[in-house]
């Protein structure tokens, strides 16, 4: 089961705030001598370098996950033109491909389905066996026809071109929707913030201005996890009464059905 990124990042707020408000604790407990100019100047120097390593791996991790968001979204793209084009061939091809065409905007339907359902019940199905079936049917359709002349040989060739590409962009997509967020770098970013935000309420003045400070820092640096989150995992419909995630948009192959359907 995914943990939706809204609970993430709730938990990372609530940890790192936490840390936060314990340094602001412990400052009223720890000797005059642990709390001097000296140790407060050494104390930044070494968060510093904690803070520089946080940005370059946070750095990282927004990176790769733009990375696979594009690469998902480009493929969603390309397998819209693969499903567009092949039905131009095969209605230039003749009525016969009319129950080949048939299968193609089934495919598509279920395609858009099983990524993108609004359901509140609906399960996220990118290797969609329904859709798998349909695929087939178009391939096993195209295979049985028996072209009459140069001109629907030709384009029956070419449908087949079409058929393979489209089989293999839907691969590339199930290969595709793997995480790429090393959740182990994660979990050390989310620790070495702790520790930056306790050395904060260590020596911070005990206010309630502080304090608000404070918490609305935390909350930048949760949110950005939640948008990391969100991009690795673009196919995910969130949760009920909670903001949507960010989402790869279904409307390129909304379009393409609604296109193919209307020639």
């Amino acid at each position: 089961m995914i943990v939706p990124s809204l609970f993430i990042a709730i938990a990372i707020l609530c940890i790192v705030f936490g840390c936060a408000m314990l340094g602001m604790r412990l400052s009223r407990r720890l000797p005059a001598e642990h709390l001097s100019t000296e140790a407060k100047a050494t104390i930044s120097v070494a968060m510093a370098v904690v803070g520089t390593m946080t940005a370059l791996v946070l750095g990282f991790l927004i990176s790769a996950a733009n990375s696979s968001f594009n690469a998902r979204n480009a493929t969603i793209s390309l397998l819209s033109s693969n499903i567009s084009q092949l039905d131009g061939l095969l209605r230039r091809y003749g009525p016969e491909t009319l129950s080949i065409r048939e299968s193609l905007q089934r495919f598509t339907a279920q395609e858009i389905e099983g990524l993108f359902s609004d359901k509140a019940s609906g399960k996220q199905k990118v290797d969609n066996p329904e859709a798998t079936r349909s695929l087939d049917d178009v391939e096993d359709g195209l295979l049985a026809l028996k072209p009459g002349d140069d001109r629907q040989r030709w384009l029956g060739a070419e449908a087949l071109k079409l058929a393979a590409a489209l089989s293999a962009s839907r691969s590339l997509l199930v290969q595709q929707n793997t995480h790429s967020l090393p959740l182990p770098f994660v979990g050390v970013v989310v620790l070495w913030l702790a520790v930056i935000f306790g050395s904060f309420g260590l020596f911070a003045p005990r206010n309630l201005t502080t304090v608000v400070a404070l918490f609305f820092s935390v909350l930048a640096v949760s949110m950005a996890f939640k948008l990391l989150l969100d991009l690795d995992n673009p196919f995910d419909r969130g949760v009920r009464l909670t903001p949507p995630p960010i989402r790869i948009s279904s409307e390129p192959l909304r379009h393409t059905l609604e296109t193919i359907r209307q020639k």
